[in-house]
């Protein structure tokens, strides 16, 4: 079907692209992205019990959650740099929810959420960074 890893990495990209191009999508991807962070509110904000059977890792939950709306930033915006325009609203919006905990009755403060918050949208950029590489470097090579 595909001759390469690179062929598949390339038409991914193009997939991309044309993606953000269709306003029907791009805008639905950023609608999804809205009510995701509002919700990411709202459960920051409220008391949670998780049953003793469910034994996932909050740090992990926050690194999850921030790569996944990285990766719908992504998609929804071809703005650059990255950092400026994707990572940095992620960061603060991650920082405010820290905020808002801090200030929150049932809730607390933490940075190791923040950091986790941080960490996956820093893997996000480092996997698409090495994408683009192994792309660029497999068409260089043909």
């Amino acid at each position: 079907m595909f001759s390469s890893y690179s062929e598949v990495i390339r038409r991914v990209i193009v997939w991309v692209r044309y993606l953000r191009r269709i306003k029907v999508v791009k805008y639905g991807f950023f609608a999804a992205l809205v009510l995701l962070m509002v919700a990411g509110v709202k459960v920051a904000t409220m008391p949670l019990n998780f049953p003793e059977s469910l034994n996932v890792s909050d740090k992990f939950v926050h690194f999850f959650v921030f790569f996944c709306f990285t990766l719908l930033i992504d998609v929804v915006s071809s703005r650059e740099p990255f950092w400026l325009w994707k990572a940095l609203p992620l960061a603060l919006y991650g920082f405010g929810i820290e905020v808002l905990q801090y200030l929150s009755p049932e809730r607390s403060f933490s940075l190791m959420d923040a950091l986790a918050d941080f960490s996956g949208i820093a893997l996000y950029w480092l996997i698409k960074q090495l994408v683009y590489l192994v792309a660029r470097r497999r068409a260089e090579a043909i």
